[in-house]
């Protein structure tokens, strides 16, 4: 069994459009990582295999919100009366129509609803993401799951992390772990991005951070790090895009809900 992993761009497709991709034996390890067009994509081989569409950080935002007594949360359970109580709850939040939108409810929800706390929503253009996996289809290489390249939620070291993204004339960092109330934020790459990881970090973290410029861990693509290095003021990690996308298939996301989920019909 093989998986394909591939960042949907920025844009809607076209016939020029190319996917950065990586193709994995046992989700951890690439075995290929390269670029190209929907029809030249490699096949995941079957029994088993499964394409994954990444949607990348500055392609999302995320909601915290409280849902309503007696809306019901479970699988199957996305009706229309769903989508229109999370249109109600975020229209005032949103700076785009919700209804050109979609949203994609955090694992777990129900449970995390009936236990009183507000649940993570992620929201994207519906145009663009319906196209994109329409466009993987019609050449061959129907998505399965689509997953965010960072969620809200504990990170590997337990705290704050950034990684900076993105090439030297356009260069961003995405900041991760701050907290249950947080979600995932993308900044430009500055100072200031560092201090706000900082701030966000335990208390004792802080304390280290003043003795350790490596105390937050950072990681940074190859094409920005000595870019972050510099800005940072402190040591970076390299981390490519083919082990962010292992990352974030690995991951228990799937923002194929509601009129986009991924169903043997559909």
């Amino acid at each position: 069994m093989s998986t394909l992993i591939l960042f949907l761009p920025p844009v809607r497709p076209g016939p020029a459009t190319e996917y950065s991709y990586t193709l994995t034996a046992d989700g951890h390890t690439a075995l290929r990582h390269a670029t190209a067009p929907a029809a030249l994509l490699p096949e995941p081989t079957r029994p088993g295999g499964e394409v994954v569409a990444v949607v990348p950080a500055r392609a999302l935002s995320w909601q915290r919100v409280q849902m309503p007594a007696g809306v019901p949360l479970g699988a199957g359970q996305q009706t229309p009366r769903l989508r229109s109580v999370l249109e109600g709850l975020l229209e005032d939040r949103l700076l785009d129509d919700a209804t050109q939108l979609h949203f994609a409810l955090q694992p777990g929800a129900h449970g995390t609803a009936q236990g009183g706390e507000p649940v993570w929503v992620a929201v994207c253009d519906r145009a663009w993401l319906r196209e994109n996996l329409q466009a993987l289809e019609a050449a061959g290489r129907r998505v399965s799951r689509v997953v965010p390249e960072f969620a809200p939620g504990p990170t590997a070291s337990g705290g704050p992390e950034l990684c900076a993204l993105g090439t030297p004339e356009e260069a961003f960092v995405v900041l991760t772990g701050q907290g249950a109330d947080q979600g995932v934020a993308v900044l430009p790459l500055t100072p200031m991005a560092l201090a706000l990881a900082r701030a966000g970090a335990p208390a004792n973290d802080a304390v280290a951070a003043q003795d350790n410029s490596n105390a937050l861990p950072v990681r940074a693509e190859p094409a920005v790090a000595a870019l972050a290095e510099r800005t940072l003021g402190q040591r970076v990690a390299l981390h490519t895009a083919s082990q962010r996308a292992l990352d974030a298939a690995r991951g228990d996301w799937d923002l194929a809900q509601f009129d986009l989920a991924s169903t043997g019909r559909t």
